[in-house]
């Protein structure tokens, strides 16, 4: 089975080009009839094995999510990648339970596998990698009866704010070819039959995505990495607002499909109209549930993700097809809120300034050198 291994693990940190000529020839040994199978429920449960295909950050909190709701997550990525781990997710479990590819006979979670999550945050999968993986030759690596739940995550497809990406690996394409690295890479998974036809698998978009640490509410010291994520950025300020998404902004929106929250037009101007002071202004926008446009905080998708396991696909579950993105609160959304998002999706609504009162969240107002 070294051969299987050493296939995932350069398919993970090949160039595009390499990636492109070197799967062509591997396909055919994995493209066998797809090891998913029918099953009474296709949802994990506590205790199921979940492959988390990464790397990056999204990857590591998703794992410290699954982890807190039971599940058992092996991140897989290059083991340069693994290492430098270590020093952000500061859970040795997690880091003892990782690998470079999928396990093979007598290691650990080999038949255990129930659940597969796609979850980069950057540009770096192939299409090649989904039936790679999905239609593993070796089916016994699997729990009994195949997959019984497949995530892919990808980010929208159109921004509103041209957020920049943390940028903390390096990237192998181009700026001009990352978007058609992501087009290529839905479109082979909405193509898969895991997909298409046996309602297993499911897309979660991401807006640009900021925060996963630990500052903020209590909750965040089990669920986030180090502190020294809100750094690895050379962008001015940076480390403040990935804080303050931390701090603010982990209530979620679930969207149908491909989608964004659009601001109503003249609500930028009512605001200002509304609320005179710009620090108050700052402060309405960060309390109430004021929604974002594009952009979500890392917490919130990997808990998204693991809500969205240990659901179906399809009615009574999650949408086939889903965008999330935040929304001021500041504590994650409960498992019943999770209940409801997914069964009633839609963008939240965008407050009205003229409403806002200061006071119902400590806010004070200065008047004429005063402070009421």
């Amino acid at each position: 089975m070294v051969y299987h291994r050493t296939t995932l693990t350069i398919l993970l940190t090949l160039p595009t080009t390499l990636i492109t000529a070197f799967t062509t020839i591997g396909n055919s040994a994995f493209r066998t009839s797809t090891q998913l199978s029918a099953s009474d429920s296709n949802a994990l449960s506590p205790g199921d094995a979940v492959l988390l295909v990464g790397p990056g950050f999204l990857q590591l909190n998703t794992a410290k999510a699954a982890k807190a709701a039971g599940l058992r997550p092996v991140i897989v990525a290059p083991k340069k990648n693994v290492e430098a781990f270590s020093s952000y997710i500061n859970d040795d479990d997690l880091i003892r339970d990782s690998t470079i590819g999928i396990p093979d006979p007598g290691e650990p979670f080999y038949g255990e596998l129930a659940g597969l999550v796609f979850c980069a945050e950057e540009a770096i999968l192939q299409p090649e990698i989904i039936s790679t993986i999905i239609d593993w030759k070796d089916k016994d690596v699997f729990c009994e009866g195949g997959l019984k739940r497949i995530i892919a995550c990808a980010p929208i497809s159109t921004k509103i704010n041209q957020e920049k990406s943390m940028g903390w690996m390096p990237i192998f394409n181009n700026d001009k070819g990352e978007k058609k690295v992501w087009e290529n890479f839905v479109t082979a998974f909405k193509d898969h039959p895991a997909m298409n036809k046996m309602s297993k698998a499911s897309l979660i978009r991401f807006g640009s995505l900021l925060g996963g640490s630990t500052d903020g509410p209590t909750e965040l010291m089990s669920l986030g990495l180090d502190e020294c994520i809100y750094k690895m950025s050379l962008e001015n300020y940076r480390d403040l607002k990935e804080r303050s998404f931390d701090r603010y902004r982990l209530g979620a929106q679930v969207l149908l499909g491909d989608a964004t929250n659009v601001k109503p037009p003249k609500l930028e101007k009512m605001e200002k109209d509304a609320i005179k002071k710009g620090e108050v202004l700052e402060a309405y926008r960060c309390v109430g549930g004021y929604p974002e446009q594009d952009r979500a905080n890392r917490h919130t998708i990997a808990h998204a993700v693991v809500q969205s396991l240990l659901r179906p696909v399809g009615e009574g579950g999650v949408p086939q097809e889903a965008t999330v993105l935040s929304k001021c609160n500041p504590n994650l959304p409960t498992v019943e809120e999770w209940d409801q998002l997914f069964e009633s999706p839609g963008p939240s609504k965008w407050p009205d300034p003229y409403s806002f009162v200061p006071e119902d969240y400590g806010i004070g107002i200065e008047v004429e050198g005063e402070k009421k």
